[in-house]
């Protein structure tokens, strides 16, 4: 962890946040990439993924967000799946449910907030986040979807990594029995993740709306952490339009540099029309969320 703890920049503004925290009737927060890495979770992490992506650091790989664009591979189902259930398996399942997202939780427990992610990894609902007050923005890794769309019914995946994860072959890296891989059961396509495209997605979405909705004429704190450049459309913009249109909103953007990509900054950069209504953070958001949980009184602990 970064030492920042006597760096007077991270110190004026974090407490910065901490007032507007305190004091916002309401409070967004924006859960990215960098949110999961700095709890430990990192997609460019090349000693975790050979952790848990052995057969595919040996073909090469470094880390998983190399793999998220092989779909040029010409990869066949048996190795398709066998990637698929050994990545959402970690992440989801074997990875544990993280104390700095416990930590984020309580600086906003009993107060008006929503959350939204663009991360995968259910994170926010395994800390406890109350899930009536979380948009996954991009979905899940929980479902399987038809791709041919010949339905929208989707289908549990848990049972599927179960059943797929003892017949992977450690030295092909392949399904070593493909019947057992699932397909479509109305039109026989391949299966793959839901992310969006699951039934209770847009009722999901139309609470954040509607929440949003809400804070017209009220004092909002926007809180981002760990939001780059992958996606900028779910969160990144959208917060930035809120917090310029919004009388008495104010945005802290948290991230830092990302160091396995040295040289490309800027994700804690805010917008020259935005200044005086937002305060960059390029700092870790392990680091500030940890110093905002050290401040809290003890029965909020």
């Amino acid at each position: 962890m970064a030492d920042h703890h006597t760096d007077k920049g991270f110190a004026e503004s974090v407490e910065e946040l901490r007032t507007w925290l305190d004091s916002a009737d309401k409070i967004l927060l924006g859960a990215g990439a960098g949110l999961s890495a700095a709890a430990g979770l990192s997609y460019l992490d090349e000693a975790l993924f050979k952790q848990f992506q052995p057969e595919m650091a040996a073909l090469g790989y470094h880390y998983p967000y190399e793999l998220f664009q092989h779909e040029n591979d010409g990869w066949p189902q048996a190795r398709e799946w066998a990637y698929l259930i050994r990545h959402i398996n970690f992440v989801r399942y074997t990875f544990p449910a993280s104390e700095l997202y416990k930590k984020l939780l309580k600086l906003v427990e009993g107060r008006d907030f929503f959350a939204v992610t663009s991360n995968c990894d259910r994170q926010l609902m395994r800390a406890g986040f109350p899930m009536d007050r979380v948009f996954e923005a991009q979905g899940s890794y929980d479902r399987l979807r038809c791709t041919e769309n010949c339905t929208r019914e989707t289908w549990e995946i848990k049972p599927h990594i179960d059943k797929l994860l003892p017949l992977i072959d450690p030295e092909t890296f392949m399904i070593s029995d493909e019947s057992a891989i699932p397909y479509c059961p109305y039109c026989g396509a391949p299966l793959y993740t839901a992310f969006r495209a699951f039934e209770g997605y847009k009722a999901e979405q139309q609470r954040f709306y509607d929440w949003i909705g809400t804070t017209g004429g009220k004092k909002l704190c926007i809180v981002e952490l760990g939001v780059g450049f992958n996606t900028p459309a779910v969160i990144r913009w959208p917060f930035e339009r809120l917090a310029y249109a919004s009388g008495n909103a104010h945005l802290f953007r948290v991230n830092k540099e990302y160091r396995e990509w040295p040289g490309h900054g800027g994700f804690s950069e805010v917008p020259e029309e935005l200044k005086g209504k937002a305060t960059p953070m390029p700092y870790d958001a392990g680091d500030v969320i940890r110093r905002l949980y050290e401040a809290l009184p003890p029965e909020r602990k």
